[in-house]
């Protein structure tokens, strides 16, 4: 190299290169930082609070009678699905086979008034209020679905379709795993928040049997009559502290933290996630507050790098 700067022949040419890659080097920071100027997203950080759910898997006990038909031949129904019906409406004939007498039409009847469904899952006689049951043997029994329906060949004694009492209040019956979310002086009687697909349901515990709770559901969307197993997420209390989006959080170590703008400069710091919602997560650390911006989208951020 010091040959050929003591060469004048070659001198320019080294001016040149150096000057070509400080040239790119320069460009190509500028590119970066014209790239975060544009992409890099900042925010005031704010506070908020969400509901601490625990999510549980369980099933439904509601006030249900079978209809069965009274001889064996081809079904017909009379009502729809879901429709609320009284006492004594005629919800399904079946056309008689084999009757000797030609054909000869039978009508099922309802016995009490109620919302009629024709989807029968084998639970009606186990499932009912007042049963003593175990979790364990109802999970490996399980749920055997069938949909009776106009046209179909049924059998004397064979379920067309059951009657829910839906003014009776239904029953939830699930196992909770213990876990620090769960207030330990949860009683019988206490009034229980609940989730399903986002409407909340108001409960009343009704019975605690080790992990294994049962609540009186007074009032429940309609749609849930023709529900068995479902989850629902029981709302156990209240976390405060500083919403941002997931994205947000970026993990260092196992350690879970945000950039935020310190001097005009990106600062990755930890953090602790206290709990998550639908497209925000509440987090808290020492030394955030409001009067501090953080960057939303960090994908495109490096520690130290400058920030307006």
């Amino acid at each position: 190299m010091i040959s050929l700067f003591r060469d004048s022949r070659y001198f320019p040419r080294v001016i040149l290169s150096l000057v070509v890659l400080f040239f790119l080097w320069w460009l190509a920071n500028r590119a970066w930082y014209l790239v975060e100027s544009r992409m890099v997203k900042i925010e005031w950080l704010e506070e908020g609070q969400i509901s601490r759910t625990i999510t549980t898997s369980g099933w439904l006990i509601k006030e249900e009678q079978l209809l069965s038909s009274p001889g064996r031949g081809q079904l017909r129904l009379l009502v729809g699905d879901g429709q609320r019906v009284r006492a004594g409406a005629a919800v399904a004939e079946v056309l008689l086979v084999n009757s000797g007498t030609g054909e000869e039409k039978v009508v099922v009847y309802a016995p009490r008034g109620g919302v009629f469904c024709n989807h029968i899952d084998g639970m009606e006689r186990v499932l009912r209020p007042g049963n003593a049951l175990e979790m364990e043997a109802v999970e490996k029994l399980g749920a055997k679905s069938s949909s009776p329906a106009t046209g179909d060949r049924v059998e004397k004694g064979q379920p067309v379709g059951k009657l829910v009492d839906n003014l009776s209040g239904m029953w939830y019956w699930c196992r909770i795993p213990w876990e620090p979310a769960i207030p330990a002086k949860w009683t019988t009687g206490q009034s229980v928040v609940a989730l399903w697909q986002g409407q909340q349901i108001r409960m009343r515990l009704e019975k605690i049997t080790g992990e294994e709770m049962l609540f009186l559901l007074p009032a429940y969307p309609g749609v849930l009559v023709h529900q068995r197993h479902v989850q629902l997420e029981l709302v156990a209390g209240e976390v405060a502290g500083f919403m941002v989006p997931p994205r947000a959080v970026v993990e260092r170590g196992g350690q879970p933290g945000i950039y935020v703008i310190s001097r005009r400069r990106a600062t990755w710091m930890p953090v602790q996630v206290l709990g998550e919602t639908s497209g925000r997560v509440v987090i808290s650390g020492q030394g955030l507050s409001t009067r501090i911006r953080y960057v939303t989208n960090p994908f495109w951020v490096r520690e130290g790098d400058r920030l307006e």
